[in-house]
C-alpha cells in the first residue's frame, strides 16, 4: 500500500480551480438574476404609483363641493 494514495495534488488543484469557476459562475447568474428581479419590481412600483396617482386626480376632478 503506497503513503501518498489517491488523486495527485496537481488534480486536487484542478478539481479544486474548476470547482471554484462553477462556484463563481453560480454567484454570478444569482446576482445577474436577482438584479433583474428587482429592476422588474422597481417598475412594477413606478407604474403603480402612476396610475394611483391619475386615479387621485380623476377622482379630485370630479368630486363636487359646491353645495
Amino acid at each position: 500500500m503506497e503513503i501518498g494514495s489517491g488523486p495527485s495534488s496537481q488534480v486536487q488543484l484542478e478539481v479544486l480551480k474548476k470547482s471554484t469557476e462553477v462556484q463563481e459562475q453560480a454567484v454570478n447568474q444569482l446576482l445577474q438574476d436577482s438584479s433583474q428581479q428587482l429592476k422588474e419590481q422597481q417598475e412594477t412600483v413606478e407604474k403603480t404609483q402612476q396610475a394611483s396617482g391619475a386615479a387621485l386626480i380623476g377622482l379630485g376632478t370630479s368630486i363636487d363641493i359646491s353645495a
